[in-house]
C-alpha cells in the first residue's frame, strides 16, 4: 500500500489528503496504525480516517465501509509504503469464544436435552422442551424443504429478541401470543426454565449464555463482513446427536451510482462443518450466484472421499432438477487439522492472518 499526495500505483493503495485535509498524517517507520473505511466513493475509490486525518485512497483491493484497519508502516522515503495487517474485531472482550467452542465441543444442546428432567419442572414443561429440541434437531436430517434454514434460526434462540421487539411493534403482546412465542424458542423457554428457579440452572445457564455469545459474534460477523455462525443440533436415526456448524457469507453491498438504493452484486458463500462418528469430519464450502451452485466437499479418509464422490451424480442430479446448473462440484483430501477447525475462527481474524498489499 502505497501513500502519495497523487496516485500512483496500479496495484497498491495510492492515498492522497482529503479535499479538507491539509496533508497526510505523520508516520514512522514500522509504525502499527490503525485507519477506517469511511466511504466507497466510486469504484477502485475509498475514504479512510487514519490518526484524525481522512485520506483518498486509490486501491483494487475491496475495503468494506466501516471496518477498521491496522497498518504497518514499512518504509517512510521517497513515499510511505503501509502493509494491511488485518481486520480488527471490535470489542472482542464481549465475546467469551472459549465457551462458545467448548459447547460446540461437549454438544452442550445434547446434555441439556437429556438432562432437562434434573431441574424439577413440570411435566408440560419439559416435554414442551423435549419437543422442540426434536424438532429443530430431527428437521436437519428429514427435510428438505426452502424454508428449513428460516425454520431453524428461529427455534434456535437466536432471534429471540428480535421476536420479542417485533411483538411490542406489532402491539401483540397478550399472555397467550407471549407464551407461545416462549415455547417456540430454546433461549426463550430455557430462560423461562431458570426465572423459575435460577439456582439449579446448570446446563441451562450455559446454554442461554452460549446463544447470547453466538449472538453478539454474529452482530459483529455481519458488521464486519457479513458472517452469520449458526449450530446446528442434528440427530440421526442411529441416534447419533452431534452439532453442525453453518458460516453464511452474505454478499457485499456496493452501492449503485445512480441512486441511493444498495444493491447486492456478490455470491452468497456457504460452509457446512460436521463431525460424524465413522466418517470424521466433513467440511462442505459453496458459492452460490443466483441459480448456479458451486461446492467442495473436504474429508479426511481415502474411502469416505470414494464414497461422496460415488453420491456426487446423484447430488449434482438433485440440485438441477430444482432449477440450479452445477459448473464445479468436487471432493477433496486434507489434513483433519485443516477440515475439523472451527469455523468461528473465519469470523474473527487473528493477528498473525496478514494481507500483503505491496506491490
Amino acid at each position: 500500500m502505497e501513500i502519495t499526495h497523487p496516485p500512483s500505483s496500479a496495484s497498491g493503495i495510492s492515498i492522497q489528503p482529503d479535499a479538507n485535509s491539509k496533508s497526510l498524517p505523520t508516520l514512522f517507520k514500522n509504525e502499527i496504525v490503525e485507519g477506517k473505511v469511511l466511504h466507497q466513493l466510486a469504484p477502485g475509490k475509498v475514504s479512510l480516517l487514519i490518526k484524525g486525518r481522512i485520506v483518498i485512497a486509490s486501491t483494487h483491493v475491496p475495503l468494506r465501509k466501516g471496518r477498521v484497519l491496522s497498518f504497518k508502516v514499512e518504509e517512510i522515503r521517497p513515499g510511505p509504503i503501509l502493509k494491511l495487517m488485518g481486520t480488527k474485531f471490535r470489542a472482542p472482550d464481549a465475546v467469551n469464544i472459549p465457551a462458545i467452542l467448548s459447547a460446540l465441543k461437549e454438544n452442550l444442546w445434547k446434555s441439556a436435552f437429556e438432562n432437562i428432567n434434573q431441574y424439577g419442572l413440570p411435566e408440560n414443561d419439559l416435554s414442551r422442551f423435549r419437543e422442540l429440541v426434536n424438532d429443530l434437531s430431527l428437521r436437519s436430517f428429514l427435510e428438505s424443504r426452502p424454508e428449513l434454514l428460516r425454520i431453524l434460526i428461529d427455534g434456535s434462540g437466536l432471534s429471540w429478541e428480535a421476536k420479542l421487539r417485533k411483538a411490542l411493534i406489532n402491539k401483540t403482546i397478550r399472555s397467550d401470543n407471549v407464551n407461545k412465542l416462549i415455547e417456540g424458542d430454546l433461549k426463550g423457554l430455557s430462560s423461562k426454565f431458570l426465572a423459575l428457579d435460577e439456582e439449579q440452572g446448570g446446563l441451562l445457564k450455559r446454554l442461554v449464555s452460549t446463544i447470547e455469545n453466538i449472538q453478539i459474534l454474529n452482530q459483529h460477523g455481519l458488521e464486519q463482513d457479513r458472517k452469520i455462525f449458526l449450530p446446528i443440533p442434528i440427530q440421526f436415526p442411529d441416534g447419533l446427536f452431534t452439532i453442525g456448524q453453518l458460516l453464511i457469507h452474505l454478499p457485499e453491498e456496493e452501492r449503485d451510482e445512480s441512486s441511493s438504493r444498495e444493491i447486492d452484486k456478490n455470491a452468497f458463500r456457504m460452509t457446512f462443518l460436521l463431525e460424524l462418528s465413522n466418517l470424521g469430519p466433513l467440511r462442505s464450502d459453496f458459492i452460490i450466484r443466483r441459480k448456479e451452485i458451486e461446492g467442495m466437499f473436504l474429508i479426511t479418509k481415502v474411502e469416505v472421499k470414494s464414497l461422496i464422490e460415488k453420491n456426487l451424480p446423484s447430488f449434482i442430479s438433485n440440485l438441477k432438477n430444482m432449477g440450479f446448473s452445477v459448473p464445479l462440484m468436487e471432493c477433496r483430501l486434507k489434513d483433519p487439522e485443516i477440515v475439523n477447525q472451527s469455523l468461528i475462527g473465519e469470523i474473527i481474524q487473528e493477528e498473525g492472518n496478514t494481507i500483503s498489499l505491496v506491490a
